[in-house]
């Protein structure tokens, strides 16, 4: 049924109520489908066409490359069960643990600035060290340095992709796609052989949100994919969180917004766990260093200091640094050596420096 196009979420489980199993839905005639009230006539027509054409026992071969869980299930996760349109099937590489009940959100855009890249992947290195599970989506930018995050944390990480989990999407996340299947899971609720489509990344969203307590929306624009994954977890009672960034950057807009209307602004893994009010162990890795924090300046001169002041994790370039600090650019370029033998600064490909 999964496989029929047309035949959503809520179609199927509009079939599975009415004839009380899946079976005796696959089975009914046509007359007996048409009665069922809010079933579409196209999916009622797609449904009848498309199951004469479906051999069920080579389906079956092919799901064993594969764990299946329905939502019959014992193990389907309660959390996703619970949302709206619950996936009637998800297919899953690696494990789903019930440790994964307590799991965050980590989404945003796919043209992260260096801070937002730094952010998620700290957020998901400060919470995964405390047992928290970090969900998101595999697509680049900020949802890889999330899984990144929690695998240099030696933490759980789900993946929910718009595609097959045979399918993997962008393909220059495959290698990352088998580091999480170890650590977690690659998780989809499109059939095996799935390829993306515009309309499939909004759909897998409400699970990214649905298997989590909250969603941490870092760097986004007001229509991105991550304000939608934000707007499914306010409509599925989850929490909703914002990590600020700089205002004149265009994928500051979402986040910023979000803060406006009520979502809790964050700076640490400490606000989201209070938020939560979930108890857990301190750990000693857990602690968020933004900007500047942690900077030793009885170590800096007077002119080391003027240029921390101008730098954050936004890299920014040699020349500009000069321009700003009224310092000639040897200068510059001698002071900000010093700072990286001191571990301050660190230096970029094209003379371009930011904070450590």
């Amino acid at each position: 049924m999964n496989k029929i196009d047309r035949l959503g979420p809520v179609s199927i489980k509009r079939l599975y109520d009415h004839f009380g199993s899946i079976e005796k839905a696959w089975r009914a005639d046509e007359k007996e489908i048409a009665g069922i009230e809010g079933l579409r006539r196209d999916a009622i027509k797609s449904f009848i066409e498309s199951r004469a054409k479906i051999d069920l026992d080579t389906e079956v071969n092919k799901l064993k490359a594969v764990k299946v869980l329905c939502l019959e299930d014992s193990d389907y996760p309660s959390s996703l069960k619970n949302i709206y349109d619950p996936p009637p099937v998800i297919y899953i590489k690696g494990d789903l643990l019930p440790a994964d009940s307590k799991a965050i959100a980590i989404v945003g855009t796919r043209k992260a600035s260096r801070y937002g890249l730094e952010m998620a992947k700290k957020f998901a290195q400060g919470l995964s060290s405390l047992g928290i599970t970090i969900v998101s989506g595999l697509a680049l930018g900020i949802d890889t340095a999330a899984h990144q995050g929690a695998l240099q944390a030696k933490g759980r990480t789900l993946a929910i992709l718009g595609s097959g989990v045979d399918t993997i999407y962008p393909s220059s996340n495959t290698p990352l796609a088998g580091e999480v299947e170890k650590s977690g899971a690659v998780i989809s609720e499109f059939p095996l052989g799935a390829k993306p489509d515009t309309g499939s990344f909004p759909r897998r969203n409400r699970i990214i949100s649905g298997l989590s307590l909250g969603t941490i929306v870092i760097e986004g624009g007001y229509d991105s994919g991550a304000m939608i994954t934000a707007k499914y977890a306010l409509d599925q009672g989850r929490e909703v969180f914002a990590v600020p960034g700089n205002i004149e950057l265009e994928q500051s807009k979402g986040p910023h917004w979000l803060i406006k209307q009520g979502a809790k602004l964050v700076e640490s893994v400490e606000d989201v766990i209070e938020e939560l009010r979930l108890s857990l162990p301190k750990m000693p890795n857990a602690e968020l260093r933004m900007p500047n924090e942690g900077i030793n300046y009885s170590e800096l001169d007077e002119n080391e200091r003027k240029i921390v002041s101008l730098l954050s994790i936004e890299a920014k370039h040699l020349d500009r640094i000069s321009l700003e600090s009224g310092l000639s650019t040897p200068q510059v370029s001698s002071l900000l050596m010093m700072m990286e033998i001191k571990k301050v600064v660190r230096q970029l490909p094209g003379k371009m420096f930011s904070l450590v």
